[in-house]
């Protein structure tokens, strides 16, 4: 496809130093001062080394120039007919020289319109993401996006009472996902009808192999040998301010003991980097989100700092809105925010 100027086409190898070039004009401009620029460690990361690959359709100039991209990371999601690929939309730009060039549908929509036609044709489920506002009015007048929730934080300020380590569960920071997280995921899963996959090669794809993996900490949760909980903890940042987050979790429902370990170790770097919220993201119907409320955690509505929502688009059958809003289990660490 082409428009008077611009190719519309899928992304080619070597494409992406234009990418990098214009990704960073475009959020140095959203972002301001304290942006700083991705690099090409970044972009190879979350693009090339994906174990699921990529979903990237590009506007490009004559020049070799990216006038807008839409792109995608692709998941593995479990559910009961099987594994699915949800397609996490992240990263749509378009360059300012271009945004008013087009009189109808911007350049924003005519780039993703061949990436959702060719995603559908190769079988991706669903796409999702956390849009901006703008965003989302784009996407809900050209691309039928439907919100499925408002998202809430649970929150647990610092001036709560320690929690308290229960017996016989040591937690310990580890600097690799172990290689019995499988088995535990296994067992994860038959609580959770729809949920990433969380083995061994996706987390250690997103939280080791990531370039700035300083930002988060793995830690795990043991009863003698065997492994019973895993979280991933922010412990510097969050979305609420002055906020540590727990961006990734795994612990079966029925063992308390682990959460409440895993909870409490969480609690305790909250207080060490003297950050004044824990936070965390989940399902309002999940057995997690109930959890929480029960040590100490409240429910804030992001619109307090920044309103996010999250949307999607089902593309195919048996997938559905109603089956979603009821069983799939998310975190921010299913995002880009953490």
């Amino acid at each position: 496809m082409s428009i008077p100027e611009l190719e519309i086409r899928k992304y080619r190898p070597g494409d992406e130093g234009a990418i990098l070039d214009t990704f960073n004009l475009v959020f140095r401009e959203v972002c301001g001062a304290g942006y700083v620029d991705r690099t090409m460690a970044q972009w190879q990361w979350q693009y090339r080394d994906n174990p699921q690959g990529n979903r990237i359709w590009l506007a490009v100039a004559a020049d070799g120039t990216v006038a807008a991209q839409y792109a995608g990371v692709p998941l593995l999601v479990d559910t009961p007919w099987g594994a699915k690929t949800f397609v996490h939309c992240v990263d749509s730009m378009t360059h300012p020289d271009w945004r008013q060039g087009l009189k109808r549908k911007g350049l924003f929509v005519l780039t993703c319109e061949p990436f959702w036609a060719e995603s559908k044709a190769i079988g991706d489920s669903l796409f999702y993401g956390f849009p901006v506002d703008a965003a989302f009015r784009i996407g809900q007048r050209y691309l039928q996006y439907t919100q499925m929730c408002a998202i809430d934080y649970l929150i647990r300020d610092r001036a709560m009472p320690a929690l308290p380590f229960p017996g016989g569960i040591e937690v310990q920071k580890v600097e690799l996902v172990p290689d019995d997280v499988d088995a535990l995921y296994a067992q994860v899963q038959k609580d959770k009808p729809c949920l990433v996959r969380r083995d061994r090669v996706y987390l250690d794809w997103r939280y080791v192999q990531i370039p700035h993996r300083q930002d988060y900490e793995i830690w795990t949760a043991r009863r003698g040998s065997v492994l019973c909980g895993l979280m991933v903890l922010k412990p510097g940042s969050g979305l609420a301010p002055e906020a540590a987050t727990i961006a990734d979790w795994l612990a079966v429902e029925r063992d308390l003991e682990a959460q409440d370990a895993l909870l409490a170790a969480a609690v305790r770097r909250q207080g060490e980097q003297g950050r004044e919220r824990l936070m965390a993201v989940f399902p309002q119907w999940s057995h997690e989100w109930r959890h929480l409320l029960a040590r100490g955690f409240a429910v804030q509505p992001s619109s307090l700092w920044m309103q996010r929502r999250l949307v999607h688009n089902i593309n195919h059958a048996p997938v559905s809105a109603e089956f979603l809003s009821a069983n799939w289990w998310f975190m921010l660490g299913d995002s880009d925010l953490a």
